[in-house]
């Protein structure tokens, strides 16, 4: 019984890998920007990334949801709210090549730099 139980669960842990973070990274900005951008959460199925990350602004915290694909370097927006990460509706956009600077291409890079470390 134990051994069906674990082979069950290798199965299970190698069929998606998940990584839920302990505690909110801030994510290191290549431009200036009022505000601050913290990753909460990734999770990596079939070499997609899906980021739940947040910023807390002057006025506002907003938290968005985002795929990523670390091969290509591009993302699409996947949902945001501004009254927590569970009232984000998914609503996928279109692929997007990452803008050198930008705070998605700033997500984009952190997220395939730690991918890469796992």
């Amino acid at each position: 019984m134990r051994k069906i139980l674990s082979v069950g669960l290798m199965l299970i842990a190698t069929a998606s890998s998940v990584r839920t973070l302990a505690a909110e990274i801030q994510i290191p900005r290549t431009m200036a920007d009022k505000g601050k951008y913290y990753l909460l959460d990734v999770k990596t199925k079939n070499g997609i990334a899906t980021s739940l990350h947040k910023r807390v602004g002057v006025n506002e915290t907003g938290y968005s949801k985002t795929e990523i694909n670390c091969k290509s370097l591009q993302y699409r927006d996947m949902g945001y709210s501004e009254e927590g990460p569970n009232k984000i509706a998914d609503s996928p956009g279109k692929w997007t090549d990452i803008l050198a600077g930008s705070s998605k291409s700033d997500l984009v890079n952190f997220v395939c730099n730690q991918a890469i470390k796992r």
